[in-house]
C-alpha cells in the first residue's frame, strides 16, 4: 500500500490566533469535531457530512490546513483529513476541548 504525505512547502509555526479564527467558522468546527468522533481521527473528504455546495466546503478544508489543523493523506485516488499530531503538542488539551462541546 503506498501512501504519500503532503506537507507545506515551509514548515510554519502553528499559532493560536490562526487557530482561533479557522475554528470560528461553524462548518470548520464542525470538520474537526466530526474527524474527533472517527476511531483513528481520519477521514476521507467524501465521508464528512456538510450543508454546502461541495467548492464551499473545499474552501473551509484549505482554510484548516493553512492554519496547521489538518493534514492531508493521499493513498491512489483517495483524499484523507486528519488532525495534525502537532497541534495536540503546540495546545494540549485544545482537542479535547473542542471534543467535549
Amino acid at each position: 500500500m503506498l501512501e504519500i504525505y503532503l506537507t507545506m512547502k515551509e514548515k510554519k509555526e502553528i499559532t493560536l490566533d490562526k487557530i482561533l479564527k479557522a475554528l470560528g467558522d461553524p462548518i470548520r468546527l464542525s470538520v474537526v469535531k466530526q474527524l474527533l468522533k472517527e476511531k483513528n481521527h481520519e477521514i476521507t473528504c467524501g465521508e464528512f457530512d456538510y450543508c454546502v455546495q461541495k467548492a464551499t466546503f473545499s474552501h473551509h478544508i484549505k482554510i484548516l490546513k493553512e492554519a496547521q489543523i489538518l493534514c492531508e493523506r493521499v493513498e491512489g485516488v483517495r483524499k484523507y483529513l486528519s488532525i495534525n499530531k502537532e497541534l495536540e503538542k503546540a495546545y494540549p488539551h485544545l482537542l479535547k476541548t473542542i471534543a467535549k462541546d
